[in-house]
């Protein structure tokens, strides 16, 4: 796919991810987890500000104008945009095998997020996925190694999840009212892929974008059939995760890790696309 790639901002991230979209605001949210900071880039003014976390930052979901919530290391913590305070929401039990990573909010305002085994080189199956409804917090699946990019089809019947040391996209039936996902199955393989697939965003036509964390590109997946349609490369190996936004939900943002050592490496990527994506969720606290 042949697009013009920008930088956004000056942020040099050790670990950018989660990508958030608000488009009340017309600003574009992420983390760096590592950098234990929340970045966000307005894209009227192109004024970037930045808040400190006191752990690690996974994800993150809007929850007003003002006040967004976040997953750190083991809890569910509120951010004040206007004065920067950080506030504990919810803590989830550490059993010191895991943490927090990816996570987002669904059409009913609940905030699903998973966690990871912290053993990255040979992980075990330690992991699950949550869902957080108001101050209730509900074990989804277990048994997983890395919860990772996740996300719903836009009818909302169809919820899709990674695990990355797996290599697989799994798909599930969603019921949007009761918040449920059933009929687990498999829809993409990364075998024969370079790198790991890592965070996800899916567009208005139900197809899959998934960035390729040491692979250096995010493809978009066709979930009928599991098959490839097209690939952005970047300048990048370290690519970490992805999302649509702007006004007319027509531009892409990618986030990347420093590691791999090139000039770019940690940067927020853009584009104009000539495909529309999906908007974002609240949480309702």
């Amino acid at each position: 796919m042949e697009i013009e790639l920008k930088t956004l901002g000056n942020y040099k991230a050790i670990l950018g991810e989660s990508p958030v979209y608000d488009r009340e605001g017309n600003r574009l949210f992420w983390v760096d987890i590592d950098g234990k900071k929340v970045i966000v880039n307005n894209l009227d003014t192109n004024e970037e500000k930045y808040y400190d976390t006191p752990d690690l930052v996974t994800s993150l979901c809007l929850i007003d104008y003002k006040r967004i919530i976040v997953t750190l290391r083991h809890g569910f913590h509120t951010l004040n945009l206007t004065t920067g305070e950080i506030t504990p929401y919810l803590e989830l039990e550490n059993n010191g095998e895991n943490r927090f990573n990816d996570g987002k909010c669904d059409i009913r305002d609940r905030y699903w997020a998973g966690t990871m085994n912290l053993h990255i080189e040979n992980p075990k199956p330690t992991a699950s996925l949550y869902k957080l409804e108001g101050q209730r917090l509900t074990k989804v699946l277990d048994k997983l190694y890395r919860s990772n990019g996740l996300g719903w089809d836009p009818d909302n019947k169809l919820f899709y999840l990674i695990d990355t040391p797996l290599r697989k996209v799994f798909q599930f039936d969603f019921d949007k009212d009761k918040g449920d996902i059933y009929n687990k199955r498999i829809v993409m393989d990364f075998k024969y892929e370079p790198g790991r697939p890592d965070g996800m965003t899916i567009d208005e036509e139900g197809y899959l974008w998934i960035a390729h964390s040491a692979g250096g590109k995010v493809s978009r997946w066709n979930p009928k059939n599991g098959e490839k349609v097209s690939e952005i490369k970047l300048p990048v190996l370290y690519v970490s995760s992805v999302t649509f936004g702007s006004p007319e939900m027509n531009q892409i943002f990618i986030t990347t890790m420093s590691k791999g050592g090139e000039p770019l490496a940690g940067r927020l990527f853009t584009a104009k696309m000539n495909i529309k994506g999906l908007q974002s969720y609240k949480f309702l606290t």
